[in-house]
């Protein structure tokens, strides 16, 4: 057989839906070559599958199987446990071959008329029938990210950061803020006194006797970043600047910006050392939305991204950043709110165990003392200081920043 004949045969047996897709696309003048890779790319057709009589036939007794099971639908008595139910369910959204699901089950120890049984089952179930419309939803809109990103990385600016000279709000506005890109800027501080005078001897002089919270025992946990409520502890700023001078590298205790609420009445006097932002802020709010990030060598953020646009301040020592655009999200293996499964996108052999991140392209940058990085809503982030670290992270602009008020919460 011809690998014409063998495309046409693939293409009859495709589901319902996705010849009616074909169908319409062709209709429209879509190049087939274009509609043939996406049908590849979802694994519907295989150019090295051999349409054969034997492969028929096997086509025509699963139908047969299927067919008779829906026949019968007092038969319809599962015998599969949730692990199975969860695995056909996912192994048809992904378009796994009849036969290869076939198979599979029949090699755990399920007759084919149970698989039969259970394959209509599904199919007829209202709650699969939803997960197929929401699974093809998510799927096309990863597409349109995906298509969106291949086209951004013709713009050189979009696979680096610019180091510049603060441009004026507008500019930042129109050239970074509204086409979520990021920029350093290297001299937007330099009349800050927190630029001059923050320091652990400082903290200890100003704020040495105030309670503190703080990130603790974090290197017990993997999850550490997940689970910061469950390790949050107070202690006196004394305590807490001596533990960082005695350490050479930790990722152990680090204030955060999810200490920032319960800290700020003890650090007030510090934010008197922050001064106005060039008009991309409003003044009055620093107290509010401002927050104090401090620790030793080594602290780590794992990767995630924020809610809304930020801006990261480097006041004293060094901090590496790295960022993944938020339009390469499909491939960062986000699994609950905010965080990737994805810890640390510099790990070795990453690839072997999250093979989708290949996809993804890493923009490193060394965040120096009085540089501050805008940090776009979406970026996908991971940040480690290669000195003892403060900063300060913002996000009251005197512009919309919407973005966390409206994200989904889990069902």
């Amino acid at each position: 057989m011809d690998a014409q004949q063998n495309l046409a045969r693939q293409f009859s047996a495709l589901p319902e839906a996705w010849r009616a897709w074909l169908e319409e696309n062709l209709a429209r003048g879509c190049a087939p070559i274009d509609l043939v890779n996406i049908l590849l790319r979802e694994g519907l057709i295989d150019l090295n599958k051999d349409f054969s009589a034997s492969t028929q036939a096997e086509e025509q007794h699963y139908r047969e199987l299927e067919q008779a099971a829906a026949a019968n639908p007092t038969q319809l008595n599962s015998v599969f446990p949730p692990e199975q139910k969860k695995w056909l369910a996912q192994a048809v959204l992904d378009g796994l071959s009849k036969a290869d699901i076939y198979q599979t089950l029949s090699q755990q120890g399920l007759s084919e008329i149970d698989i039969a049984l259970e394959w209509v089952q599904l199919k007829q179930h209202p709650y699969f029938q939803i997960a197929q419309e929401q699974h093809f939803l998510l799927k096309k809109r990863n597409w349109l990210l995906e298509t969106l990103d291949r086209f951004a990385r013709l713009n050189p600016d979009y696979q680096q950061i610019k180091r510049i000279s603060k441009p004026t709000f507008s500019e930042f506005i129109q050239d970074y803020y509204s086409r979520n890109l990021p920029v350093i800027l290297t001299d937007a501080i330099q009349h800050w006194p927190a630029l001059h005078k923050w320091s652990p001897q400082y903290f200890k002089q100003t704020v040495g006797t105030q309670e503190v919270e703080v990130q603790f025992n974090r290197e017990q946990d993997p999850l550490f970043e997940r689970n910061s409520t469950q390790h949050k502890t107070k202690m006196q700023m004394n305590d807490f600047v001596d533990l960082i001078e005695q350490s050479q590298h930790s990722n152990n205790f680090y204030m955060t910006a999810n200490n920032a609420k319960a800290s700020h009445t003890s650090l007030a006097a510090l934010f008197q050392d922050i001064d106005h932002f060039h008009g991309y802020t409003d003044h009055t709010q620093v107290y509010d939305r401002s927050f104090i990030w401090f620790g030793p060598k080594g602290t780590f953020t794992p990767l995630h991204h924020d809610l809304t646009n930020n801006v990261l301040v480097q006041i004293y020592g060094r901090k590496k950043v790295t960022l993944i655009p938020a339009l390469q999200t499909p491939h960062l293996y986000n699994d609950v709110a905010v965080f990737s499964r994805i810890a640390d996108p510099h790990q070795p052999n990453l690839v072997e165990a999250f093979p989708d991140f290949i996809h993804s392209s890493k923009i490193e940058c060394i965040l120096n003392e009085g540089e501050s990085l805008f940090i776009p809503l979406g970026w996908w982030h991971c940040v480690e200081s290669l000195d003892i670290s403060m900063s300060v992270s913002f996000t009251h602009f005197n512009i919309d920043n919407g973005g966390a008020e409206s994200f989904p919460s889990p069902s």
